[in-house]
């Protein structure tokens, strides 16, 4: 019987042995388990470092456009012939003009003269005031002066002095090398444009008419 008891006392001890062996596998498998879930989630909350290289952008240098110096319009002064108040001699006008042209110059002419006719005019009027220069074209110093309509005039002396007021404000200004004048009417080379001076022919300045 005591041989019995014996028995069975051995084979609690043994079994408590075995128990608290299992138990110390599984509490140190756990602290284990523990330590490696908190290492992996230590290394998912450290942040991770930016590879990402930052784009810098380039420095545009401002346009610097060049200055362009205007050149300055020249004005000279141009002398205009225009009638006396005997419609036999030519009294000259000076007038400053800009960058003068030779149509400009005869676009200036039949504005008519800066005293409009009256008791201290001392020149007069050649050209009608409706009179219309298509273009002065100068060719090897022969200006060709085109007209869009006829030269309407009074009587041949008042026809010679419109014309001669042309050629010879023209041909006497040196800065335009001007020889002659030729005269076209609507382009074309006429007989007469006021109906009684020939001018199918480049015409020379009149000096019999310069006082």
């Amino acid at each position: 019987m005591k041989k019995f008891l014996s028995v069975i006392l051995c084979s609690v001890f043994v079994f408590t042995l075995a128990a608290c062996g299992k138990a110390e596998v599984k509490d140190t498998s756990t602290k284990s388990e523990v330590k490696e879930e908190s290492t992996v989630t230590a290394k998912a909350e450290k942040p991770v470092a930016s590879t990402v290289t930052p784009t810098v952008e380039p420095t545009v240098e401002p346009t610097i456009k060049p200055t362009v110096k205007s050149e300055d319009i020249k004005s000279r002064e141009v002398v205009l012939y225009f009638s006396d108040d005997q419609a036999m001699y030519f009294a000259s006008e000076k007038r400053t003009m800009k960058a003068p042209t030779a149509k400009s110059i005869v676009e200036e002419l039949v504005k008519g003269p800066a005293v409009k006719s009256g008791s201290t005019a001392k020149s007069y009027a050649t050209l009608p005031t409706n009179l219309q220069v298509s273009d002065v074209e100068i060719k090897e110093n022969i200006a060709y002066v085109n007209l869009k309509t006829k030269l309407n005039v009074e009587g041949s002396a008042g026809e010679q002095m419109a014309l001669f007021s042309i050629v010879n404000t023209l041909v006497l200004d040196k800065e335009l090398g001007i020889t002659k004048v030729q005269f076209l009417l609507a382009g074309e080379n006429v007989k007469t444009i006021g109906g009684q001076y020939d001018v199918s022919e480049p015409m020379s300045e009149n000096k019999e008419m310069m006082k």
